[in-house]
């Protein structure tokens, strides 16, 4: 009777190994599977050329050599772009739309890193610290609620003196109101997924190649800077308007941003960064005339371009990490059976 029990164990343990050697060799073959299908066949595509930071929603940019991509933005020397923002007597965030003078203010960071510099002419420079806790202050971007920290009285005077109004400034502080989107704005339209970004309205990073300006200079009788279209990530090597076609973005060896929409154009690529004036309606005109988006953008994309003609692309993060100028860039693609309306002569 003692054999037959042991027997019995013996042959229970015998299955049930089997079971679980089952169990595991299945898990791994999922496994595997999923990384074949995950796997994303990255081809070199460009360089990093120039890295852009905007400190101050509006404000000019900062060109600096290395940032690290993150869930709330574009992080350089403890500031997330568009980390600060301008608001109005009645708490309203206001840009180079309404005020095109903030476009002279040039933001530059202290030499420890602990300060968010101001300077405008005629104006002494003020110094902001990176750290704030002030009281929190609503504000919104176009349909957007969003809360920050107010900034005080020193800068708030500076700000108004220069831009001859009543002007505070507000720093975007986590655990606070943070991005809700309205009820009738669905997060598709933001792209694949809701964006964490600080104090801004359409997208986590904005890239542009250094082609796509030449492309669009040659059209032009004035030439504009790359600065106008405020990207973040500027790439030199490839043709013109490739950004378009680039599904998953990789930089350096680690960070990752997946494609969300196209960027859409307003007046304000019309704004001269050197004198804070509108002179004409270019490049916004000649934009018009070649980079429509054909019909293959399916709603709710289609409402955000509208009428805007494309230029760069948004994409929001895939995995956190460091990039720096000369860094590669690696792609992998989309839209390969229809083309964005981009002639090429």
């Amino acid at each position: 009777m003692l054999i037959y029990f042991t027997d019995f164990n013996m042959q229970e343990s015998l299955i049930l190994g089997i079971l679980v050697l089952g169990v595991i060799c299945a898990l791994g073959l999922v496994c595997i599977y999923a990384s074949s299908r995950n796997k994303k066949n990255y081809k070199k595509v460009g360089t990093v050329s120039k890295l852009y930071v905007r400190p101050v929603k509006s404000m000019s940019a900062i060109e600096v050599q290395e940032g690290e991509l993150t869930d709330s933005g574009f992080l350089c020397c403890g500031v997330y772009d568009k980390s600060f923002v301008v608001v109005d007597e009645n708490d309203h965030f206001v840009t180079a739309r309404r005020c095109p003078k903030m476009i002279l203010i040039k933001p530059s960071f202290s030499d420890d890193n602990d300060f968010l510099i101001l300077s405008a002419e005629g104006q002494n420079d003020i110094r902001i610290p990176l750290q704030q806790n002030g009281p929190g202050i609503p504000g919104r971007v176009k349909e957007i609620d969003e809360e920050g920290r107010d900034c005080g009285d020193d800068i708030a005077k500076w700000l108004s003196d220069y831009l001859d109004g009543t002007y505070r400034l507000v720093f975007f502080s986590t655990g606070l109101l943070g991005k809700q989107l309205p009820k009738n704005v669905s997060s598709e339209k933001f792209g694949r997924h809701k964006s964490q970004a600080v104090f801004q309205y359409c997208g986590t990073f904005n890239l542009l190649s250094e082609a796509s300006v030449e492309d669009l200079n040659s059209r032009l009788e004035e030439k504009v800077p790359e600065k106008n279209f405020r990207p973040n990530i500027y790439v030199r090597g490839c043709p013109p308007y490739a950004e378009d076609f680039w599904k998953y973005v990789k930089v350096g060896e680690k960070a990752e941003m997946v494609f969300t929409h196209f960027c859409g154009r307003c007046s304000l690529i019309n704004l001269d960064q050197s004198t804070g004036k509108y002179k004409s309606l270019e490049p916004l005109k000649t934009l018009r005339e070649y980079r429509q988006v054909y019909d293959f953008v399916e709603d709710p994309h289609r409402q955000i371009y509208a009428s805007k003609p494309i230029f760069g692309t948004f994409l929001d993060l895939e995995t956190r990490g460091m990039v720096k100028v000369g860094d590669p860039v690696f792609a992998t693609f989309q839209f390969q059976e229809y083309t964005v309306h981009a002639a090429q002569n």
